[in-house]
């Protein structure tokens, strides 16, 4: 993996190691100190943003690591001109890292809007970040974009670029069909550098007041081959005067590999490739405190056996939710059983507490059993402050045990 920004191997390669701890954290205190002053100085009608700041210790990565994080975003917008910029900075044993995640500007007109530079952009075929332009026409009930530059994926610290640079064009418009109201049609194509084409489309519509479908897809037009697929339909239910969701989901795609959070960890089937799976799912509102969760998928991969999930959860008063899952790839197996809860203690301080029971099954752990622990405390200091102290435990019997402490402080500010 590429990286954008590295201090430790491009800017302080020269200094001696005994002198690297103090640079680094002066770095961060110095920058700390000028976005202070600019986000307390510089109050613009339209000018917000937040920044955060987390100094955590952790072992997840198999070795102890201690690290001072940073993330900023600024956003300013009037009637003519946008503009954002967002970024994360790291300093830890590993060195200094930096990451711009955007940073662009926009010219707005009555119909129109031009922007440039690095800027999120979801499509039919996801969520990615483009270094480039994009030109946006609206009028009525009808989108069109250009864009072109380079798509890339940026996760943390890390930057990839996709398929070489591209030009696109996607629309957005009514669509008349007979079984669906209100239906929304999108299509658009996508041109690569190295000649493969994608053409995108998706519809999304009401078959009544209850039912909603939705169908996005990409397909490689070089290889004739559907890149990724996914079909929902959902429907409200009322059963003994009680509320409810029932729905089926059918979605194929390449997985990307995101930060994985604490409850995550346990709940996905880790897999690397195509994978495709059919779901089906109902909620319902069993009192007007209590809601219940019924879950079943069933996994196809590019790459090793199909796998089959079933899930239950109960949620009481959204204070407290249970959910039990069984995940069952091959011969491998994995039982869960998760836990939160939270309460709050004064009217600024909320504390959450979360628990989980493993058993798993592996090719490399035979019988591994995991008792995991987490839990935070949010403190709202003032009303554009918050602080924030989470920890976390997991003992495992077949594997090194886990652990997560730190401290995170979040600061808002809005235009006046």
């Amino acid at each position: 993996m590429k990286k954008l920004f590295s201090l430790k191997n491009k800017y302080i390669g020269f200094i001696p190691d005994r002198f690297l701890k103090p640079v680094r954290y002066f770095f961060v205190v110095l920058l700390l100190y000028i976005l202070n002053i600019v986000s307390n100085s510089v109050y613009a009608a339209g000018l917000w943003g937040q920044l955060e700041t987390n100094a955590q210790i952790d072992n997840h990565y198999g070795k102890d690591d201690v690290f001072v994080e940073q993330f900023g975003e600024f956003q300013y917008e009037d009637s003519k001109w946008d503009g954002g910029l967002s970024y994360a900075l790291r300093t830890g044993i590993s060195g200094i890292e930096a990451q711009f995640y955007q940073a662009y500007m926009r010219q707005k007109w009555e119909a129109y809007k031009l922007t440039a530079g690095r800027f999120e952009q979801a499509d039919l075929t996801g969520f990615y970040a483009l270094d480039g332009v994009a030109v946006a026409y609206k009028k009525a009930d009808l989108d069109i974009k250009l864009y072109a530059g380079q798509r890339k994926r940026v996760e943390l610290f890390d930057s990839i670029s996709e398929q070489g640079s591209l030009i696109g064009i996607d629309s957005q418009f009514p669509f008349s069909f007979t079984l669906l109201n209100k239906s929304i049609a999108k299509l658009g194509i996508q041109h690569y550098a190295g000649g493969q084409q994608r053409l995108n489309f998706g519809l999304t519509g009401l078959a009544n007041q209850d039912i909603k479908l939705i169908a996005d897809g990409s397909f490689d037009l070089e290889n004739n081959k559907l890149d990724s697929f996914l079909f929902n339909s959902s429907s409200k239910i009322n059963w003994q005067e009680r509320s409810g969701l029932i729905g089926i989901t059918y979605e194929t795609y390449q997985p990307l590999t995101p930060q994985v959070t604490f409850r995550e960890r346990f709940y996905r089937l880790y897999a690397r490739g195509r994978q495709s799976g059919l779901k089906t799912y109902a909620h319902y509102e069993y009192n007007p405190n209590q809601q219940i969760m019924l879950e079943g998928r069933k996994l196809w991969r590019d790459f090793g056996e199909s796998g089959y999930v079933a899930s239950v959860g109960i949620s009481h008063k959204r204070l407290l939710e249970t959910r039990a899952d069984v995940l069952l790839l091959d011969d491998e197996k994995a039982i869960n059983w998760f836990v939160t809860t939270e309460k709050p203690l004064t009217s600024r301080m909320l504390a959450e507490l979360s628990g989980v029971v493993q058993w798993q099954k592996t090719t490399l752990l035979d019988n591994n059993k995991a008792i995991g622990l987490a839990s935070q405390i949010n403190y709202m200091l003032k009303r554009d402050l918050f602080i924030n102290v989470f920890a976390e435990y997991i003992f495992h019997t077949k594997m090194d045990n886990e652990y997560q402490l730190g401290v995170r402080l979040k600061y808002s500010f809005y235009g006046r």
